[in-house]
């Protein structure tokens, strides 16, 4: 049983020189830095049990990702928020929701383009050390990384490193979010908490192995499309200890985007594939972002329908004036985090400029 999936433990820094400072920012960029650029796609939520047990069943494995896997595969790695363990058996947690996926199920996943899970979230020990053992196991027999739980809180804070290339991408993810039982202990399973100063050092000491840094969250009120304020406190400290970019879930809905230091905040990414039919949850995105060895060269949206009482736990691409409403309804709850001004382009688009 792997708990610490790890791609490569030695890492050698490439340092360009002088730094091309007048570079333009956009994509399509005739710069020699885009031979060393790595791009990555985000989604939010991913749970594939719930009420969408018995149509995967029948439909298969793989029909979540049939109308998105053209994206997903688009990038280098693509990463996303493992809401419930993959296992048939555990005891469940006392507590309202408690949701398992069927093992077998995860076999779809690589071939939709995923590359890292993570799995500090309130549902992923739903079903007790046995449910964390067997995701940890499952997904670590499908090539799968997985960042935020393991053994002890050690192991759920260790994160992961990934080698594309000539890069080297390191993954953290920690969750904020009830129970506390299930947050990881020097002697006890779970999730990873930001516990200070352990984040600091820990995103420190990862930031001189990568190349690149990711930083995941499960965080803020479900619903609600502002972040808290401990939200962006944290978003920003990661950052200034070295973060490249924040991604954030567990309010069901989207928040804002926030650009701080040149670096991009996904406050919530929503759903992505997720078993419930709910009203409020109709609306999400997929992230894809950018990166050379300078940092963030841009970033861009595909708006995404998941309302699932028409896409039946199969999220599908948003096209014309819904796509243009929800790109427009981001810019809006983003634009307060901004000083004001929109960030995203009618195309989606999101530069520095």
């Amino acid at each position: 049983m792997a708990i610490f999936h790890a791609f490569s433990q030695e890492t050698q820094r490439v340092v360009f020189s002088p730094p091309p400072s007048a570079l333009p920012r956009i994509p399509g960029s005739e710069s020699h830095l885009y031979d060393q650029a790595i791009s990555l796609i985000a989604v939010g939520d991913l749970l594939m049990g719930g009420s969408a047990l018995h149509v995967i069943q029948r439909e298969g494995a793989d029909y979540p990702f049939d109308s998105t896997r053209h994206v997903l595969s688009s990038a280098d790695l693509t990463i996303a928020n493992l809401e419930a363990p993959f296992t048939s058996g555990g005891t469940p947690f006392d507590k309202t929701y408690t949701f398992r996926v069927p093992p077998p199920f995860a076999s779809s996943l690589p071939s939709a383009g995923f590359d890292v899970l993570t799995l500090a979230n309130n549902h992923i020990l739903d079903f007790g050390p046995e449910g964390l053992y067997s995701t940890l196991n499952t997904l670590d027999s499908l090539g799968i990384a997985t960042c935020g739980a393991g053994k002890n809180a050690t192991e759920a804070e260790r994160g992961a490193i990934l080698k594309k290339g000539r890069w080297n991408i390191g993954f953290l993810a920690y969750s904020l979010t009830f129970p506390t039982e299930f947050w990881a202990t020097d002697s006890s399973c779970g999730t990873a908490y930001p516990r200070s100063p352990h984040i600091r050092q820990t995103i420190q000491e990862m930031r001189e192995q990568v190349d690149l840094l990711v930083v995941a969250f499960h965080w803020g009120g479900e619903l609600k499309a502002d972040p808290k304020p401990y939200q962006r406190q944290y978003a920003h400290r990661a950052i200034d200890w070295g973060a490249d970019l924040i991604i954030g879930h567990h309010p069901h809905t989207l928040q804002g985007m926030e650009l701080y230091r040149d670096r991009l905040i996904a406050y919530s990414l929503g759903n992505f594939v997720f078993g419930s039919y709910s009203r409020n949850a109709r609306d999400s995105i997929i992230l894809r972002v950018r990166f050379d060895r300078l940092g963030l060269l841009y970033a861009e949206i595909f708006p995404i329908t998941v309302f699932n009482l028409e896409v039946k736990f199969q999220p599908r691409l948003l096209r014309g004036k819904d796509r243009d409403r929800v790109i427009g309804t981001l810019n809006v709850i983003s634009k307060d985090l901004n000083d004001g001004r929109d960030i995203l382009r009618p195309s989606g688009l999101i530069t520095l400029d």
